[in-house]
């Protein structure tokens, strides 16, 4: 389904008098049906569904009023996360590679190993950088090549593109065991560099950035419009 397209089908069928009304409860779940699988098979619609019948979840087509209504709801927030994921991957610096192979997506918490059209509706998807410099990076206060605010970015294009979804950024800490290619999380900052008194001002005030706190890391988060 194309970016920010409707993630709900509608199928209705004309009342045909000479039908009862069993037969035209069958007949619009047999349009319904084809409908659906042909969206699927032409790529127009990709991923899991939810299937309303008459505004009741998950019903068989077959239990449809024959003047009702089926609806396949689409899941897009697969595809919105491998949208962001690629937009943070693009930008982000390829001095060693590392930071660019760190990226990763998390589902109600947890690292998501599988295909990213198979995220279930309703979920909470996050995509963040375990890297301990990846704040750092993210607002500009390094000296690598790369765009400042690069999380931020991606929550404006995602947003723009997928406009059924909401995308908002956050500062996360990220659970020990969760992050790809053997990288320890969460880091505990060792200290920091300080210029001066009123930098040093600065950086006392914020819990999150004191020598032996957990690191807090940039990361979008995606979750559906309720």
């Amino acid at each position: 389904m194309a970016a920010g397209a409707a993630v709900a089908r509608s199928i209705r069928v004309f009342r045909d008098a000479t039908l009862s009304p069993a037969a035209l409860s069958k007949t619009l779940a047999g349009v319904a049906r084809r409908v659906r699988d042909d969206a699927i098979a032409s790529g127009d619609a990709k991923g899991n569904y939810l299937t309303l019948v008459d505004g009741r979840r998950g019903a068989m087509e077959e239990t449809v009023r024959p003047d009702g209504q089926i609806i396949y709801r689409f899941a897009v927030l697969g595809q919105a996360a491998a949208f962001a994921l690629s937009y943070c991957i693009a930008r982000s610096p390829r001095k060693d590679g590392d930071y660019v192979r760190a990226w990763f997506v998390a589902v109600n918490g947890r690292r998501w190993p599988g295909d990213l059209n198979d995220i279930p509706s309703g979920s909470e998807v996050m995509i963040t950088n375990p890297m301990p410099y990846a704040r750092t990076i993210d607002v500009g206060h390094t000296r690598v090549h790369a765009p400042p605010f690069i999380v931020e970015g991606a929550r404006q294009a995602a947003q723009k593109a997928f406009p059924s979804l909401r995308f908002s950024r956050s500062l996360i800490v990220i659970p020990a065991g969760n992050a790809p290619n053997g990288i320890v999380t969460p880091y505990i900052l060792k200290g920091r560099f300080r210029r001066g008194r009123r930098h040093a001002a600065r950086v006392a005030l914020r819990a999150d950035t004191r020598p032996g706190a957990q690191m807090t890391y940039p990361a979008l988060i995606i979750t559906e419009k309720t």
